[in-house]
C-alpha cells in the first residue's frame, strides 16, 4: 500500500529540512501545499522530491489540507507540519506500521508532544489522527484546529491507537507562541461567525484567551461553552479545568472550587481536574486533600485516548513542586526539599523549584548549599537580580534586617514588577515582625503581581480574614 505524505507550509525554510530529513524516505510521495512562501521553502521541498502545489491562503487550514488530499495518489495519507520531528525509534515504528497497512478503512492515532513557551514551560501530549485512508469522502473541516475524525467516523472507519510519538516544536519560542495564539483566535472568531454558538468553537476561543493570560476575557467564552456543550463532548473535562484555573488565577477561589468540584463529580478520573483540585485545596488550606491529589498524580499518565491534550508536567515536576509547597506549609522541610530536588532532576530548567530549594536551604541554615546556588545564579546574566535577592534574604535570615530591606528596596525601585524581590521583602518583614502595616502592604504588593501566590496568601491569612478550606 502506497503512503502519501501531505503538508501545508509557508516560509518554512528554517524548519522544513529537519522535518523532511526524518520523513521523506518513509513514504512513496510527498505533496506540499504552499500558501504563499517568499523564502526558499519551495526549493527545499523540491530537493526532497516533493510535489509543490500553490494554494492562495483563504484563512482556512482545512481548505488548504484538503487541497493536498486532492493531489495525493497513495492509498494512505500521512500528514505532518513543518515543525514536526521524528527520532530514530519512532521512525522505525512508522516504517513497520507503513509496511503492514491493511486494505480497509482504518485510521491511526499518534502521540504529539508539543512544547509551549521557553525553557521551563509546559509540554502537552495529545493523541491525534495522523494516518488515514485516501478516500474522496474523508476530508478536513474547520478553519482552525481542523479535524478529520468526523468524516472517518461517518464512513464507519475504525481508529487504532499507536505508541508512535511526534515532537512538535512550533510553540517553543515565546513570541512565536503568542503570535500563533493570536492568529488562532482571529480564525476562531471567524469560524464562530460561520457556526454561531458552536460550543467547541466557544471552548477553543476561551482556551486561546486563557493561553494568552487573558483570564477575564476567557471566562465568558468558557461559561458559554459549558452551557451549550453536549454531555459526551470529549473536551468537557478540559473545559471544566480551564474555567476553574482561570477563576483560581484571578483569586476567585470559591467560584473556582465550585466549578472544579462539579467537574470532578462528572469526570473523577480526569488528571487535570485532579491537579486543579490539588491547587485549590492547597490555596484554601486543606493540605491533606491536596497531598492526596498530588501523590495520586505522580503515578503517571492514565491509559486511554486524550485528543484535547494534557500537560505531562502534572505527572512529574509541576506536581512535585506543588507537593513541596504543601509540605513547606506544614513545616515538613526535608520532604519539601526531596520533592524540589526531584523536580529539578527531571527539569533542570524549572527555575521555580530551584528558587524554592534556596528558600528551604535558608530555612534550614544550610548556607553552603545557598552559596552553591548563588554561584549558579551568578553564572546566568539573566538571573543576577535573583542572586541579589537571595543574598538579601540570607542577610535577613542572619538577622541583618535593615541591610536586607535596603538591598531589596533598591531592587524594587529599579524594577517595581520584579516578583522575587517583592516576595523577599515580605519575607524579611515577616522575619523582623515589627511593622504590621508594612507586612500587609508587602504581601498585598506580591498578590497584586501574582494573585494566586500561595505563600503570600498563606502569610496574609495571619493578618487579614480569608476563606476557609473547602467543605
Amino acid at each position: 500500500m502506497r503512503v502519501s505524505l501531505t503538508m501545508i507550509v509557508r516560509n518554512e525554510e528554517a524548519s522544513l529540512p529537519a522535518c523532511l530529513g526524518g520523513a521523506a524516505d518513509l513514504v512513496d510521495e510527498i505533496v506540499i501545499v504552499d500558501t504563499g512562501s517568499t523564502d526558499r521553502t519551495r526549493e527545499i521541498a523540491a530537493r526532497f522530491g516533493a510535489r509543490v502545489i500553490d494554494f492562495a491562503w483563504i484563512d482556512d487550514f482545512a481548505a488548504a489540507r484538503n487541497a493536498g488530499l486532492d493531489q495525493a495518489t497513495g492509498e494512505w495519507i500521512w500528514w505532518l507540519d513543518a515543525d514536526d520531528r521524528l527520532d530514530d525509534a519512532n521512525r522505525a515504528k512508522l516504517r513497520q506500521l507503513f509496511a503492514q497497512l491493511p486494505d480497509d478503512n482504518s485510521a491511526y492515532l499518534m502521540k504529539v508532544l508539543s512544547a509551549s513557551g521557553p525553557v521551563g514551560g509546559s509540554r502537552m501530549v495529545f493523541d491525534q489522527i495522523r494516518l488515514f485512508r485516501n478516500h474522496p469522502a474523508i476530508r478536513w473541516q474547520n478553519r482552525i484546529h481542523e479535524v478529520v475524525r468526523p468524516s472517518i467516523v461517518r464512513l464507519g472507519g475504525r481508529i487504532h491507537p499507536t505508541d508512535i510519538v511526534i515532537e512538535h516544536t512550533g510553540y517553543e519560542d515565546a513570541a512565536t507562541h503568542q503570535r500563533k495564539l493570536q492568529r488562532n483566535l482571529d480564525l476562531l472568531l471567524r469560524q464562530l461567525a460561520d457556526q454561531p454558538d458552536d460550543p467547541h468553537t466557544l471552548f477553543l476561543i476561551g482556551r486561546s484567551y486563557a493561553g494568552m493570560d487573558r483570564g477575564e476575557e476567557a471566562l465568558p467564552w468558557l461559561e458559554r461553552a459549558l452551557a451549550r456543550a453536549a454531555a459526551g463532548a470529549n473536551y468537557l473535562p478540559k473545559l471544566y479545568g480551564l474555567l476553574a484555573g482561570c477563576l483560581e488565577r484571578l483569586g476567585r477561589l470559591r467560584q473556582a472550587w465550585a466549578v472544579c468540584a462539579e467537574g470532578r463529580r462528572r469526570f473523577p478520573a480526569d488528571p487535570e481536574l485532579q491537579y486543579e483540585e490539588g491547587i485549590l485545596c492547597m490555596q484554601l488550606g486543606d493540605y491533606g486533600r491536596a497531598e492526596a491529589d498530588f501523590v495520586g498524580l505522580l503515578r503517571g499518565l492514565p491509559p486511554g485516548e486524550n485528543s484535547v491534550g494534557v500537560d505531562v508536567g502534572i505527572f512529574g515536576y509541576k506536581t512535585r513542586f506543588n507537593l513541596g509547597l504543601v509540605y513547606l506549609a506544614q513545616n515538613r522541610l526535608i520532604e519539601a526539599e526531596q520533592q524540589w530536588r526531584a523536580a529539578v532532576a527531571e527539569r533542570p530548567d524549572f527555575l521555580a523549584a530551584w528558587d524554592a530549594l534556596g528558600d528551604v536551604w535558608l530555612a534550614l541554615g544550610r548556607f553552603a548549599d545557598v552559596e552553591q546556588f548563588l554561584a549558579r545564579l551568578d553564572a546566568d546574566p539573566a538571573r543576577r537580580l535573583d542572586a541579589a535577592v537571595l543574598r538579601a534574604r540570607m542577610l535577613g535570615t542572619c538577622g541583618h534586617f535593615v541591610a536586607a530591606r535596603q538591598v531589596l528596596q533598591g531592587i524594587i525601585s529599579q524594577a517595581p514588577t520584579h516578583l522575587p524581590a517583592r516576595v523577599a521583602l515580605a519575607q524579611v518583614l515577616l522575619q523582623e515582625n515589627r511593622d504590621r502595616p508594612a507586612i500587609i502592604a508587602a504581601l498585598q504588593a506580591v498578590l497584586a503581581l501574582e494573585p494566586n501566590h500561595f505563600q503570600a496568601r498563606q502569610c496574609l491569612a495571619r493578618y487579614l480574614p480569608r476563606e476557609g478550606p473547602p467543605a
